[in-house]
């Protein structure tokens, strides 16, 4: 899964841009059909969405907004991936809803005539950069471009997010990969950055908080998105309709509970701007 990040003549964002560009159904059939991270996240945003628009940075293929055009919100996509757009763009007029997507990198949206929303979802972007200098600058660039009340939704790779994909899917191939670096880091309690899907930063579950108090936003919840399930996404999710709708109501029960955060591969940060 894992290579230690070297030395490369793209930067990690071209890297990523090139990745969703030649495969744009990857993501959309990440979470196609029953997946865990797919119903926790949306449970809480039914929980949490104000009414009204909604901008989505880093929306990928559309899968996220074009489930919330649906429900009749006003939507509007932005991703870094020319391909991912494309694909939204399709999706959304197969699913016969309205959604607007543009080209653009979540770190300077100026060259967009956006304005301001109730909602702006930053579920990708965070995952993909190296320096918290950037990733505060996509939060910082959605800021611009949220109202006053409004709430930012943000999307981490968890630092056990490695460690959940190799217990879920190939236990024995941890000793035969140079995955070791993830490991010296979760030791650290540091984040770890480098090749795996593609370019990516697994956090530290310890620096969301912190980062989002210093960027001017109040926590209005944390929680992983897969709840207590990612060590065993695979079977859990072929499993019965009664097993899953089982952990999945144990899932929405833990899944804000700090204690169980490590059972997730992905954390998702619900917070509005401080007064």
């Amino acid at each position: 899964m894992m290579r230690v990040k070297g030395v490369t003549a793209l930067s990690e964002v071209e890297i990523v841009k090139k990745a969703y560009d030649n495969n744009p159904a990857q993501e959309w059939q990440r979470l196609e059909g029953f997946r865990f991270e797919f119903e926790i996240t949306r449970h809480m945003m039914h929980r949490y969405l104000k009414k009204g628009k909604v901008l989505d940075i880093g929306g990928g293929p559309g899968r996220y907004s074009i489930y919330l055009a649906g429900l009749g919100y006003d939507v509007t996509l932005v991703d870094l991936s020319d391909g991912n757009v494309a694909f939204a763009r399709k999706k959304a007029e197969e699913a016969g809803v309205p959604i607007r997507a543009f080209s653009c990198d979540a770190r300077d949206l100026s060259g967009l005539d956006l304005g301001e929303y109730d909602n702006i979802l930053l579920m990708g972007p965070l995952y993909h950069l190296f320096q918290e200098a950037d990733r505060a600058k996509c939060v910082l660039e959605a800021k611009k471009h949220l109202k006053k009340d409004g709430l930012l939704f943000a999307s981490f790779i968890s630092i056990t997010g490695g460690l959940n994909y190799y217990l879920d899917n190939c236990p024995d191939q941890l000793i035969y990969e140079p995955a070791m670096d993830l490991f010296d880091r979760m030791e650290q309690d540091e984040s770890w950055s480098g090749t795996a899907f593609t370019e990516a930063t697994f956090i530290n579950n310890l620096e969301i908080l912190p980062f989002f108090q210093r960027l001017g936003f109040e926590k209005l919840t944390l929680f992983g998105q897969e709840g207590i399930t990612a060590t065993r996404l695979s079977f859990l999710e072929q499993a019965s309709r009664e097993v899953r709708d089982k952990y999945l109501e144990l899932s929405l029960r833990l899944c804000e509970n700090p204690q169980y955060f490590p059972y997730s591969s992905h954390m998702m940060y619900i917070g509005t701007m401080k007064e």
